[in-house]
């Protein structure tokens, strides 16, 4: 298992996004309230990033993270698509961990990301 430090709490937006590669492979995390969720930038309907504007990854209600290609949308809390053509597919998630107001990445994938 990997541990990853992303950011500090404060440097995300409330309900705002980040970018973030690891591994050589395009991810992002959300803050929700004071929560954080990461997922691989990958819209598993077409293959393509969800953001067209950079860190800009939920919807204009900023309740659901929305694909910019076809408005796909998914449940910020569990990745999955409840509207557009990939509904019942998921993001691929990645764990996240606040430790005194830093969030880190804890994820096996880290390490052996085999995925496409």
């Amino acid at each position: 298992m990997t541990t990853q430090q992303i950011c500090r709490l404060d440097e995300l937006p409330e309900y705002g996004g980040k970018e973030l590669e690891l591994n050589g492979k395009a991810y992002f995390a959300v803050r929700f309230g004071q929560d954080v969720y990461a997922y691989r930038n990958y819209c598993p309907h077409l293959g393509l990033p969800l953001n067209l504007m950079p860190e800009q990854f939920l919807d204009y209600d900023k309740r659901y993270i929305q694909c910019s290609s076809h408005g796909a949308l998914f449940k910020v809390e569990t990745g999955l698509c409840v509207a557009g053509p990939c509904q019942g597919k998921s993001l691929q998630p990645l764990a996240t961990e606040i430790i005194e107001g830093t969030v880190f990445i804890i994820s096996p994938t880290l390490v052996n990301n085999s995925d496409t």
